[in-house]
C-alpha cells in the first residue's frame, strides 16, 4: 500500500565540556562609575514564522513587557585577576529582563530593563552571561542555572508544547567596545515537527475522508527508541553549545490528536490551531509539534494515522533514518495517490520562512 524510499541521514552534533573562564593578569585601577559604561543588552533577530511557537523579535518583546507577565531570565559573573588571584562576582542572578521602550529615550539600548540600580562594567574583567525564556518556565525545569551552564531534566515535551530559548555570551572587556550591549543571541532548545496530508496526481478521495487521529509511535522494543522526553545541558559561552540526553521510552503512542476528519483533498496541516477535539496541548502552534533533538533510527519512529472512511483501522509510516536538531524545523508531507502513500520532508534552520530544499523519503 505505501511507497517510499529514503536516502537522508542527518550528523548529530558532538558535545564536548569545556571551561569558558579566563584569567587577566593586569591591575585593577580604581575608577568610578562615571568613568564606565552600564551594563545593556539587545536580542539579535530571533526569527521565525509568526507563531506561538517559532517566536520572533516582535512575539518576544511583546511578551516580555511589563504587561505581558513574562520575562528573559539572566545570569552573569565577572573574574577578575589582580597578581595572579583571580575574584569572581555574581553580578546578575536569575535577574528577569522586561521589554519596555521609552518615549522620552531613544537610545534602543535602554530598552531591555532590569530591576534595582544599573550595573556598570568591570573593567579589565572576563564575563560570561547566559539567559533564557520564558523565564518562569525555564527554571521550573532545570537544576542548575548559572552563567557558565544550564542543566536538568528530564523535559517531557509529551506535557510540555512551549518554546524555550536560551544564549550564552562571553566577554573580555579589555578587547569588547563596552558602549555596546550585550547580545543575547536566543536560539530554541526543541526541534519543530509539522505533519501534512496533501492529495496528489489527481486523486479525488471521497466528501467524507479525512484524518481523524494521529500520533508518532515507536514500533521496536529494543534500546535507542525515539523519546518524548531528556535532559538538558547547555555549556560553554565562547562556543556555547546544546545538549540532549534522551530519557525514557516506549512504543505507546506519543502526542495522541484527534479531529473530526481532516480532509487531504488540499494540503492541509495536522496538530491544527483551533480544531483538535483531543490532544489540544500538541494544537497550540500553528501546527508545529516541539520534540527533543536526538537520533532517530531507520523502522523504528512511525506516524500513525486513521481514517474517517477507514474507523479504527491504523495506518502507518515509517520515519526514515534521521537527527533532529535544535533550532531545526522538519515538515513532512504524506502524499497521497490512492493507495500509495509517500512521504516528502522538507528541512530547515528555524530562522527561515520557507524550507531550504527538500526530500522525498
Amino acid at each position: 500500500m505505501k511507497r517510499y524510499s529514503h536516502s537522508y541521514i542527518l550528523l548529530i552534533a558532538l558535545f564536548g565540556f569545556g571551561s569558558c573562564a579566563q584569567d587577566v593578569d593586569s591591575p585593577h585601577p580604581e575608577q568610578g562609575p562615571e568613568l564606565m559604561y552600564p551594563i545593556s543588552w539587545s536580542t539579535p533577530m530571533v526569527q521565525g514564522i509568526n507563531t506561538r511557537a517559532l517566536v520572533n523579535n516582535s512575539l518576544l518583546e511583546e511578551s516580555c513587557t511589563p504587561s505581558g507577565g513574562r520575562s528573559i531570565g539572566v545570569w552573569g559573573q565577572s573574574v577578575v585577576t589582580i597578581a595572579g588571584l583571580p575574584s569572581t562576582y555574581q553580578d546578575f542572578i536569575a535577574t528577569p529582563l522586561t521589554f519596555a521602550p521609552k518615549a522620552e529615550d531613544s537610545n534602543p539600548h535602554n530598552n531591555w530593563n532590569y530591576p534595582g540600580d544599573a550595573v556598570f562594567w568591570r573593567l579589565n574583567a572576563i564575563y560570561d552571561f547566559r539567559a533564557c525564556y520564558p523565564q518562569d518556565v525555564m527554571t521550573s525545569l532545570m537544576t542548575q542555572m548559572d552563567a557558565t551552564v544550564f542543566q536538568g531534566g528530564p523535559i517531557n515535551t509529551s506535557a510540555l508544547q512551549e518554546d524555550i530559548l536560551v544564549a550564552a555570551t562571553h566577554i573580555n572587556t579589555r578587547t569588547a567596545d563596552l558602549s555596546k550591549p550585550v547580545p543575547l543571541d536566543l536560539r530554541h532548545i526543541f526541534a519543530a515537527l509539522k505533519f501534512k496530508v496533501k492529495a496528489v496526481d489527481g486523486f479525488t478521495p471521497s466528501n467524507e475522508e479525512g484524518v481523524t487521529s494521529c500520533w508518532l509511535q515507536n514500533q521496536d522494543a529494543s534500546t535507542d527508541l525515539f523519546s518524548p522526553s531528556g535532559y538538558l545541558v547547555q555549556s560553554g559561552n565562547e562556543t556555547p553549545k546544546i545538549t540532549w540526553y534522551p530519557y525514557e521510552s516506549s512504543t505507546a503512542p506519543m502526542y495522541m490528536w484527534k479531529h473530526e476528519g481532516v480532509s487531504f483533498a488540499n494540503e492541509s496541516t495536522l496538530y491544527t490551531p483551533n480544531g483538535g477535539l483531543e490532544g489540544d496541548i500538541y494544537t497550540n502552534n500553528d501546527g508545529w509539534l516541539l520534540v527533543v533533538p536526538q537520533q532517530v533510527k531507520a523502522e523504528t519512529l512511525h506516524f500513525c494515522y486513521t481514517l474517517k472512511n477507514a474507523g479504527s483501522q491504523v495506518f502507518s509510516v515509517a520515519i526514515p533514518a534521521i537527527t533532529y536538531e535544535c533550532s531545526m524545523q522538519y515538515t513532512y508531507v504524506l502524499e497521497i495517490r490512492g493507495s500509495e502513500v509517500e512521504l516528502r520532508l522538507s528541512i530547515a534552520p528555524w530562522n527561515h520562512l520557507e524550507s531550504s530544499y527538500d526530500i522525498i523519503l
